[in-house]
């Protein structure tokens, strides 16, 4: 498993876990507990936030965005459901961009993306992947719970779980520093380069729940143990946010393929890479702060046949 791991060629954190037990833990670069951008791995804490507001009556499923956003285009037509698994019609009108071209505030993005949003009654009820469907169900959490996205994160998973190496990326360096925080590299022209702070930390703002966390390997999996296994969310609530249904098999943040879920994460630097078997006993998560151009999908199909192999003698 370690040499299969090696070879990825990724320099970066390992962590798996067998049978609910810590198996293997180490670093090919930076350290073990190195903090890293998740990008959209977030997608799945941020749906379950949504989960958790069902189970509280407060919302349904089959609720309409124009509860929340009702000048959103085809809003008296999008569920929430439709949100979570990405079949909700909507995108960005091409040549926008999520977020202001400078951050003031969530409710100032929310508004923006609102008048860049378009949507495609054609589209309604098929799959296609857009970070704006999640983008919204933060402005519906917001709108439910009356704290920011932020607030709600550390109080739902950062103080209850104790976490000490996850981090808004927008914190001052400081903060990211003591939760282990390395910087983003891409390759340009052959050569890594950092990735600017400033415009990493406006990307976060634009992407909020799906995408401007920082957390270590170890971390990520404590808040994926307690959506996937603990009372958290319910059996019920679990089977109904991640049924899925080919080609697209996403739900709830997840790729639900028949032996285990994945999520992935790429951006500013950055490659999160976490597989899980449904009722999380056993964990594959590799992260990196080194990316490049193609690199990306190769690494995902090479982690994908260890997933397999993992747990092919799990069945």
């Amino acid at each position: 498993m370690r040499h299969a791991i090696d070879h990825l060629g990724v320099k970066g954190s390992t962590l798996v876990i067998r049978n609910g037990k810590t198996w293997l833990k180490f670093a090919t670069g930076n350290q073990a507990d190195t903090s890293y951008l998740i990008n959209s791995v977030q997608k799945s804490m941020t749906a379950a936030m949504i989960m958790r507001e069902v189970q509280k009556s407060k919302l349904k499923l089959s609720t309409k965005l124009s509860r929340f956003y009702g000048a959103i285009p085809g809003a008296d037509k999008v569920r929430i459901s439709n949100l979570l698994n990405m079949t909700s019609g909507l995108d960005l009108k091409p040549g926008e961009e999520l977020g202001e071209d400078i951050f003031r505030s969530d409710e100032d993005n929310f508004q923006s993306d609102i008048k860049k949003t378009y949507f495609n009654p054609r589209m309604l009820g098929k799959w296609h992947y857009t970070s704006v469907n999640y983008v919204y169900l933060c402005g519906i959490l917001t709108q439910l719970t009356h704290k920011s996205y932020e607030r709600l994160f550390r109080d739902t998973y950062i103080k209850p779980l104790h976490l000490k190496q996850t981090e808004f990326f927008w914190s001052s360096k400081q903060k990211l520093l003591k939760s282990n925080w390395v910087p983003g590299y891409e390759k340009v022209a052959g050569q890594y380069q950092h990735v600017p702070h400033a415009e990493a930390i406006k990307d976060a703002h634009d992407e909020l729940g799906a995408g401007s966390i920082v957390m270590s390997n170890s971390d990520l999996a404590k808040v994926m143990r307690l959506i996937l296994t603990s009372k958290f969310l319910t059996k019920q609530s679990r089977k109904e946010l991640y049924q899925s249904t080919a080609p697209s098999y996403y739900n709830g943040g997840f790729y639900n393929l028949k032996h285990y879920k994945m999520a992935n994460g790429a951006g500013e630097g950055y490659y999160t890479f976490f597989r899980s078997t449904h009722e999380g006993k056993t964990m594959l998560i590799v992260q990196a702060n080194h990316t490049a151009k193609g690199k990306f999908v190769k690494i995902k199909k090479r982690i994908n046949r260890i997933m397999d192999f993992m747990t092919y003698f799990d069945r």
